[in-house]
């Protein structure tokens, strides 16, 4: 007879059947270890659940017993906004939506929800609650709460293991999609992450992770599904304006909505003609078409985003304001520009600041405006940082910019601070930072005009 380790035979029959359930266990196990603080954490590090069991985590699936006041409606007003009551009142963080401290009681009352704590009363505080007729000894209110109820940050805090804290907190919603750009100490745990946001988010039926870095020709990333629907292609409305397009298919920042908002109202004007070679989706010109009537020459590199543009002013309705949307490289649009026997645009919207202010060469090829003719502003965005060299980031973005315009060539030193040599030549040069994209990298949007001066001097004529 084999013998097996001094394993008896109802202690096989023990160890067999939870051998049959491992795989069961794997997926279902609940780690009931305590880390710091004492609390319950749903799995450890190398144990994964299913979806279902991190709902009745017992910091999330919960019931808190509130003490209450018993106040005339109203006195209800007078208690919620006094500074003397206010350590008092019942307080609950990371809940969405926020308490409501007002419950309904009856015909003449209603129930206030005290801190559970119990702290004991000031007498100020006894003074106040007597003068407003509150009876202090109200029945307990029960307030039930599950995943839902809760912040997916609090949730998160909860059911990850302690070694991948903090959890991630911030995402990007595009219509129905969730897009979040995990830590690498996070992805392991990308489905249940997942889960949670599509769980504790409304209107979110998709969540994806993307997967490397923006990148190839049309500025696109791959992604991960991580829960919800399999489909990318959203509907949204920014300002006014419906656009759909495919998540995977186009570049989109949401981020970016506040600087749309910044050019629509302090920049453009009614009725200008607005040129843009990066258009994407269209976004930027449907608000300017549709808020100032202003009209529109696009363009962009990704036959997918010009087909979203197009689907885009006809679903707002807006053909009459595009004159142009073209699927060209963009060195070959600015140079049309510049030679059509159409009138100067008065704004040209170059958002691409991996590359942007590399097609400035393309005005090379313009043709001299005549002195009546419109001196077109430039918008060029570009990322940026600050140097040893004392240069401040607006000054290192304006000094791209004037390196595509006007080349050093042979010179011996690279020269800095060019914002002189464009002013002399008319081109009233502003720097805005838009926004911070890594430690010490910001994206800035270089204004500046382009005059007769400056053309001639990208040519060669220093007359």
């Amino acid at each position: 007879m084999t013998k097996t380790l001094g394993i008896t035979p109802l202690l096989m029959v023990v160890t067999i059947t939870i051998l049959k359930k491992i795989p069961a266990l794997l997926h279902s196990s609940v780690s009931r270890s305590q880390p710091l603080g004492g609390k319950t954490r749903l799995f450890s590090s190398t144990v994964k659940i299913v979806e279902s069991q991190w709902r009745n985590h017992p910091e999330i699936k919960r019931s808190i017993k509130f003490p209450t006041w018993i106040v005339p409606s109203k006195n209800c007003q007078a208690i919620l906004q006094s500074d003397i009551l206010k350590s008092y009142l019942g307080h609950l963080d990371h809940v969405q939506p926020r308490l409501r401290l007002v419950q309904p009681h009856n015909k003449t009352h209603q129930l206030i929800l005290r801190n559970y704590k119990n702290e004991a009363f000031s007498e100020e505080a006894l003074n106040l609650l007597k003068s407003l007729d509150v009876q202090l000894d109200g029945p307990t209110f029960q307030l039930d709460l599950d995943s839902t109820n809760w912040t997916v940050p609090y949730i998160l805090q909860q059911i990850l293991p302690p070694e991948v804290h903090p959890p991630p907190t911030s995402y990007e919603q595009i219509g129905h999609v969730a897009h979040l750009n995990l830590k690498t100490i996070h992805k392991t745990y990308g489905q249940i992450i997942g889960e949670v946001i599509l769980n504790s988010v409304p209107n979110i039926e998709t969540v994806v992770n993307k997967v490397g870095e923006v990148s190839g020709e049309f500025r696109t990333y791959d992604m991960q599904l991580l829960a919800g629907k399999n489909t990318t292609k959203v509907n949204l409305q920014e300002n006014g304006v419906k656009l759909e397009f495919d998540v995977k298919d186009v570049y989109w920042c949401s981020r970016l909505s506040g600087e749309r908002e910044h050019m629509l109202t302090h920049v453009f004007k009614k009725g200008q003609v607005i040129v843009d070679p990066f258009c994407g989706v269209g976004a930027q010109l449907l608000q300017a078409a549709s808020k100032l009537e202003c009209h529109i020459i696009a363009n962009d590199w990704n036959p997918n985003a010009v087909a979203a543009c197009r689907a885009n002013v006809a679903l707002n309705c807006l053909q009459d304001s595009f004159e142009q949307i073209s699927c060209l490289d963009a060195f070959d649009f600015l140079i049309d520009v510049g030679l059509s026997d159409r009138p100067l645009p008065d704004h040209v919207i170059m958002n691409f600041p991996l590359a942007s202010p590399q097609f400035l060469s393309a005005l090379r090829w313009w043709s001299v405006p005549g002195k009546s003719r419109n001196a077109p502003i430039f918008h060029v965005y570009t990322f940026a940082r600050d140097d040893d060299q004392g240069r401040s980031v607006e000054d290192a973005a304006i000094d791209l910019v004037a390196d595509n315009l006007l080349p050093l060539g042979g010179a011996v030193e690279k020269t800095t601070k060019r914002r002189g040599e464009l002013e002399l030549l008319g081109c009233k040069v502003e720097a805005r930072l838009i926004r911070d994209v890594a430690p010490g990298k910001v994206v800035v949007c270089v204004s500046f005009r382009v005059t007769r001066k400056l053309i001639k001097q990208i040519q060669g004529d220093f007359s």
